[in-house]
């Protein structure tokens, strides 16, 4: 039987994983997926994603792509792979796609959101959806330190090491995106054609400082141009990052 490509769009609480890829025999979303596969289908389908996203990483929009046997239209798999999934994951829809479609080679870019909460105290609904920051930050500063990122550069100071060879460490950001929700709630939103590992959480971390007044616009700009990830301030807390959507 021919097998169909299917594209699943999913969301899921990062704290219940370890990340979106299998590190066997630890609960990862990717595995998550697949187990349910394996008990609609009796047997083993691969199942790619997007992207990885660390432990603690949340999603709204993740990506994934499979091939199946076209047993099942896409409403009655969205039902049944939601029924095998533990609670932490939900498959928001199914769609049929061409043969060669795929996750992660298709992908034409990608919007993080990240979720500061900067207030003196850290509402107890929000512990692991945000970065608690408890010293006011500015705002204005950080919005203008936030446009030395904006467009094509090299970020191999604002990359941690992933564990395999890259060919490239340049990115292009489409644009940065700063707003003030309330509760004191800050909403970063990065949307580029592609990403680094951890870049947006390293990103973040830089602008926090400039918040402070602990980095300057200028210092920033040198640390870009240093193009070494140990002149970059720490990295930001997983929990305050979401991938927003993938763009095809």
């Amino acid at each position: 039987m021919k097998l169909q490509t299917f594209k699943l769009t999913l969301a899921y609480r990062g704290e219940d994983f370890y990340g979106w890829q299998r590190q066997d025999p630890h609960p990862t979303v990717q595995l998550a997926i697949e187990n349910a596969l394996r008990k609609i289908y009796g047997k083993s389908f691969p199942v790619a994603g997007s992207g990885r996203t660390d432990r603690g990483v949340h999603a709204l929009g993740q990506t994934a792509s499979t091939q199946l046997p076209p047993t099942h239209p896409p409403t009655v798999l969205l039902r049944a792979l939601n029924f095998h999934l533990p609670p932490g994951v939900r498959v928001l829809s199914v769609q049929k796609e061409k043969p060669k479609f795929h996750a992660r080679f298709s992908a034409r870019g990608k919007t993080y959101r990240y979720r500061i909460v900067n207030s003196p105290v850290l509402h107890p609904l929000e512990i692991g959806r945000a970065w608690h920051v408890p010293r006011p930050l500015d705002l204005a500063s950080v919005r203008r330190a936030a446009r030395l990122f904006v467009g094509k550069h090299d970020f191999a100071s604002f990359t941690s090491n992933p564990g395999y060879e890259r060919e490239s460490t340049v990115r292009r950001l489409r644009s940065i995106r700063i707003s003030r929700k309330p509760g004191n709630v800050l909403e970063l939103s990065f949307d580029g054609d592609g990403f680094l590992y951890r870049m947006v959480r390293n990103l973040v971390g830089a602008l926090v400082k400039v918040g402070h007044d602990r980095l300057s616009a200028a210092d920033l700009k040198k640390i870009l141009l240093a193009r070494s990830r140990a002149s970059a301030p720490p990295t930001a807390p997983a929990e305050g990052l979401y991938l927003l959507q993938v763009r095809y």
